[in-house]
């Protein structure tokens, strides 16, 4: 695409049993959850920070920084696989600050995927004009993961999910939406093949409702 985001590789799975980053030390048996980032940014971006440092490309030595570098990595290859990170795209924001955040995901992911680690890719949107961009490097006929967090609290964020998601299967044909949070009555008759799961805030919720 136009930002030259790395290109994801297609994945057909469909989590289960997922559990969040900031949830990651407390499960007995990594290997039997899938892990996602559906949390505020400041509680991830330590990841960032270690990545950052290192570089994509194909080479031996570059692939030699990834592993000398990436120190999450031997915390997220014990996971059955990874839902990618999430970084925030709001309106408020430029443009530009949206773009990175995307980028961000997008190398992420790649990033897992090269070190063999499952890894579903995450898109997010929040106006009409990001759909030029936000969804390059992502994968045609993928499980592709998306989040209903603050997108409920009013009818135009609702619409404007709906109509992010309409354009994600225009653009992806996708072979399953994966959906971090709740439903609305807006999502009725998508064509897509939506598959929900809680949100950390929502199990969170259910733990304290003794549910």
């Amino acid at each position: 695409g136009s930002h030259k985001l790395p290109q994801l590789a297609p994945q057909t799975f469909i989590p289960h049993d997922v559990v969040s980053f900031n949830e990651r030390n407390t499960v007995k048996d990594p290997s039997e959850h899938w892990l996602d980032f559906f949390v505020d940014d400041n509680q991830f971006e330590c990841c960032w920070t270690e990545f950052e440092r290192g570089v994509v490309g194909d080479s031996d030595e570059e692939r030699s920084s990834w592993r000398s570098l990436d120190r999450y990595i031997p915390q997220l290859v014990r996971f059955e696989g990874v839902i990618g990170t999430d970084y925030s795209m709001f309106p408020e924001m430029l443009p530009d600050q949206r773009n990175w955040n995307c980028a961000r995901n997008r190398v992420f992911a790649y990033r897992m995927q090269r070190h063999g680690i499952p890894c579903i890719p995450v898109a997010s949107w929040c106006c009409e004009e990001d759909w030029n961009w936000c969804f390059d490097g992502l994968p045609e006929e993928s499980s592709i993961a998306v989040s209903t967090n603050g997108c409920c609290r009013s009818a135009e964020t609702r619409r404007m999910f709906r109509r992010g998601i309409d354009e994600l299967v225009r653009q992806k044909d996708p072979y399953a939406i994966i959906v971090c949070g709740r439903s609305f009555s807006e999502l009725e008759g998508c064509e897509a093949n939506l598959v929900f799961y809680p949100s950390f805030s929502q199990r969170m919720k259910g733990r304290i409702n003794g549910r």
